[in-house]
């Protein structure tokens, strides 16, 4: 054929493609619904069958691409398809003729085996994203059971967070009866189990013995062991344990709980320091992460938390008023301080706000007052003590002075100044020491220089100076190490990421984070080490990233805040009872 384009010596290859191919799909249906050219029929135990072409089962699953190539089924037209739910077999030949199937409440448990055992994964986490959807406090625990036999990672996961969330309504739910004693004692020893008050608990595992007392009561001694006695009020354990029949028959459980009276009266009583044992341990409850105000396209005094098992952002409860370049501390695991910053009209300011989570009403409160005016400060949190250092203000310029307030008397007072003066640095606090870390000084040139604080002597140190220097870094402790993460150097901002391990004292540059930013702050979390915001050379970023220290990777969360901001304030908490994840504040 002779070529009439004058431009090309060559004519380019065309692909075509058919538009109407699922045609080709209502095609095999109907060669198999008229059973033209089937070769084999499927029996499963009830006897029913199911005919089809063994070309067509081959190519879609890998299952029986190996019976009819490799075993004695290659030459049988009938194949006994054993430990095979006919209705679920049936849906997923349709499946492989049309590409469509129809997950219901009903057919989902039989159908997740037969996908398994058939090889269709898309189909197994379908049914596993459908039961996700379904998760309740009368079904989980079931849920739960069934995935683990099936080995669904992601919904075994899922269905243990929601158990422990929704705990209070589990427990008086059927199947919290139906647990295994091994299956009770992991969900009781718990440190994550989110309860408000630990005769719950108690009250959790008498319910569950006394469902089949006879073959139970044995267990009771051991369950007790889990149960934290020394959390409880003491009226409680008079009136309610020790009246509990089934703890008259054991003297076991009676000493137990006599101990944890004894040492409840130890802690709070005399004050006097108490056994390192899981029963004298709050239970801290799922975590989020707090991100408080900040600067995107202005002062923003929005709240939102994290909920790293949804991967999702939520809203909570707004600040007084819009407000950047301050720092957030947390005691207690649910009481958020917010200390100094820059507001219009207020720059800077003295102001420290309080959000107690724990409490009915989640509104912000105002505080005593720090003594001394700071924005771009460090805040850290020793002993329930709030340390505010260094910062900037108009009129004395870059700080040195620090300051801490004791959450026991609600009051501020001074402490040590610093060596020199320095802004815009990140705080650690590891081993009761605080570690100032990078920032800069009046000359408004970056810092590698650390320094640290011991509130027993009152007294700062110099510690190894960083590898890079850097202002505007995030810090983060992360199994006895502190991290500093990005900054600005003077001349770029960083992706670099270096770790201090105190015991050496050295420095070791670790993964790069994956966008270099400054201003983002690095709170951790679950042993993974989050960086939350920040900006870069060119915007304001609304990504999070975390590291695995076991990998030594960072990976990209894929949950976006809803606000891009940078400098905002941002701690992990216990989740309060307000926050679920099915409900925005």
């Amino acid at each position: 054929m002779e070529n009439t384009n004058p431009d090309s010596s060559k004519c380019e290859p065309v692909l075509y493609k058919n538009s109407s191919f699922l045609d080709f799909y209502e095609s095999l249906q109907s060669l198999r619904n008229g059973e033209m050219f089937c070769d084999i029929k499927l029996k499963t135990d009830d006897h029913k069958i199911v005919t089809a072409h063994k070309v067509v089962l081959s190519a879609a699953s890998p299952y029986f691409h190996a019976m009819f190539t490799n075993f004695a089924e290659r030459n049988h037209d009938l194949v006994l398809m054993k430990q095979f739910d006919s209705t679920a077999l049936q849906q997923l030949v349709n499946f492989i003729y049309s590409g469509k199937i129809l997950i219901t409440e009903e057919n989902v448990r039989v159908l997740l085996p037969a996908a398994d055992l058939l090889l269709f994964h898309g189909v197994k986490e379908a049914c596993c994203d459908f039961l996700q959807s379904q998760l309740c406090p009368t079904n989980c625990i079931g849920i739960n059971s069934f995935a683990d036999v099936h080995s669904c990672t992601n919904l075994i996961t899922s269905s243990e967070v929601y158990i422990h969330q929704y705990f209070l309504q589990v427990f008086g739910c059927d199947e919290f009866l139906s647990l295994s004693s091994e299956q009770v004692i992991k969900l009781i020893s718990s440190d994550r189990l989110p309860v408000s008050a630990e005769e719950i608990v108690f009250e959790s595992v008498i319910r569950w013995i006394n469902y089949e007392l006879d073959s139970r009561h044995y267990i009771l001694p051991q369950l007790l062991e889990h149960v934290r006695f020394p959390l409880m009020s003491k009226a409680y354990l008079f009136t309610n344990v020790f009246e509990e029949p089934l703890i008259q028959r054991y003297s076991k459980c009676r000493e137990s709980i006599h101990r944890g009276i004894m040492l409840r009266a130890l802690q709070f009583e005399s004050e006097l320091l108490i056994p390192q044992s899981i029963q004298y341990k709050p239970r801290h409850g799922e975590q989020v992460i707090i991100a408080v105000g900040g600067i995107g396209s202005g002062l923003s005094n929005s709240l939102e938390w994290f909920d790293t098992r949804t991967n999702l952002w939520h809203f909570g409860p707004e600040l007084i008023t819009n407000h950047r370049r301050h720092s957030l501390a947390v005691i207690n695991n649910n009481v958020v301080f917010d200390v100094g910053g820059f507001a219009y009209g207020l720059s800077p300011y003295r102001c420290v706000h309080m959000l107690d989570f724990s409490s009915k009403s989640l509104c912000w409160q105002r505080c005593d007052d720090m003594l001394v005016e700071r924005q771009l400060l460090g805040v850290g949190v020793i002993n329930n003590n709030i340390y505010a250092v260094g910062g900037y203000n108009d009129r004395d310029g870059d700080l040195k002075s620090a300051e801490v307030f004791d959450f026991r008397t609600q009051r501020w007072h001074m402490i040590s100044n610093m060596s020199s003066t320095r802004s815009s640095f990140a705080v650690g606090v590891l081993d009761d020491f605080l570690y100032v870390v990078g920032g800069y000084d009046q000359s408004r040139r970056a810092l590698a220089s650390v320094l640290y604080y011991t509130p027993s002597y009152d007294l700062w140190r110099p510690a190894r100076n960083m590898c890079v220097r850097r202002s505007g870094a995030g810090v983060g402790v992360l199994y006895g190490e502190i991290y500093a993460v990005g900054g600005d150097n003077g001349f770029n901002i960083l992706k670099s990421v270096e770790k201090l391990t105190p015991g050496t004292e050295v420095w070791t540059t670790i993964a790069d984070i994956l966008v270099p930013r400054k201003y983002a702050e690095v709170v951790a979390l679950d042993g993974l080490l989050y960086v939350v915001g920040g900006i870069n050379e060119t915007s304001v970023l609304d990504s999070v990233e975390c590291y695995n220290p076991h990998t030594n990777t960072w990976t990209m969360v894929t949950a976006k805040w809803n606000i891009m901001r940078f400098s905002p304030g941002v701690v992990a908490i216990n989740r309060p009872r307000h926050f679920t994840t099915n409900e925005h504040l």
